[in-house]
């Protein structure tokens, strides 16, 4: 059992940039300290309440310098918006400064604003992710590349660096609607699945999509193949964890409303965007706290983390910390240290799923 940090990073009125990616990566120093596995880093733009990471791999890049084990991951590289060949470059580079600690995170992400802003379709970004992900991996795997592909070609081109990690990084595949968990399984990479998006109760059905498409592309599934991504804060006094935890978690969620578009405007989907809208403006904290976070005493976060293992066969928690952005740089390191502490040591080994 693995356990990651993931940062999305939003700011609010009074946060000053250059302080949040220094707290960024203090708070990396640490984890690197307490054994963590991996710090993963979203990609998102044009929204700055909601995320200050247009460059993760820059600020990896810089993480690098700073931590000797902790692995570096990109969750997600939003492929569609990159040329293939300089996210190629730049993935491998990375790769190599930092000793072989690259974990690569593919997906298509889902607000409307990051296509329109790269003037993209957002129609077309499936078929860009699957050949962009094609493209990458046989970069860094030949000497001379040859592509054909409908939005990238290349004529015997080198591209070098090559990765440090042989045959290439691992790479995680990000997993959000029913249809996304059959095509990573299609592909046979590990998935990442956000509780917020996949509770519980509907994640059973959507791992058997990945598992039914994997068997009939003839996949096996990987040791390590599921990560599941929560909001977490661990804290002795449960009424302190509330009053720490429910402002950063009600401001990411009126955040993530005020973000959501329509996939068209047809009266179908404006209505069916208002029903989402309106059931994340009242979700309580109750209902986060039972069903897709891990907050409250270390006991409890262990129980919890015992079920999801047993029952879905989860072999990371990548433990979201830092939602909302307004608890603090000290009482977000005070709770990795508990949860390092008190909460990882009951973990060890990894889960095989037949």
């Amino acid at each position: 059992m693995k356990f990651d940090l993931f940062y999305q990073l939003p700011t609010v009125a009074g946060q000053d940039t250059a302080n949040r990616y220094a707290e960024l990566i203090a708070q990396a120093r640490e984890a690197d300290r307490l054994g963590f596995h991996t710090l993963w880093l979203a990609e998102v733009h044009f929204m700055h309440r909601f995320s200050l990471l247009p460059a993760p791999m820059l600020l990896l890049a810089a993480i690098a310098q700073h931590t000797q084990r902790l692995k570096l991951g990109l969750a997600v590289n939003l492929l569609p918006l990159h040329h293939p060949v300089r996210l190629a470059e730049e993935s491998a580079t990375l790769d190599v400064i930092s000793g072989g600690r690259l974990e690569f995170g593919a997906g298509r992400g889902s607000f409307t604003s990051n296509y329109r802003g790269y003037q993209l379709a957002m129609g077309e970004s499936r078929e860009r992710f699957a050949e962009g992900l094609e493209f990458i991996r046989q970069a860094w795997l030949q000497p001379s590349l040859t592509f054909e592909g409908k939005f990238f070609r290349a004529a015997g081109i080198e591209v070098v660096p090559k990765p440090l990690q042989q045959p290439h990084p691992p790479i995680r595949i990000a997993t959000n609607s029913p249809e996304t968990f059959a095509v990573a399984g299609s592909f046979g990479f590990p998935i990442f699945a956000a509780a917020g998006v996949n509770p519980p109760n509907l994640l059973e059905g959507r791992l058997d999509l990945y598992r039914r498409a994997a068997a009939e592309a003839n996949h096996s599934i990987p040791d390590d193949w599921f990560a599941y991504q929560m909001m977490v804060f661990p804290g002795r006094d449960p009424r302190r964890v509330r009053e720490m935890v429910e402002p950063s978690m009600r401001h990411y969620l009126e955040v993530t409303t005020g973000l959501l578009e329509p996939q068209s405007q047809s009266p179908e989907h404006v209505a069916q965007l208002e029903k989402i809208k309106h059931r994340m403006l009242s979700t309580s904290y109750e209902s986060v706290a039972a069903q897709t976070a891990l907050f409250g005493e270390p006991a409890s976060c262990v129980e919890r983390i015992s079920e999801l293992r047993e029952k879905f066969g989860v072999t990371r928690i990548g433990c979201w910390f830092e939602f909302g952005g307004l608890k603090g740089h000290r009482e977000v390191v005070d709770s990795m240290r508990l949860f390092a502490a008190e909460v990882i040591p009951h973990f060890s080994g990894s889960l095989s799923v037949s």
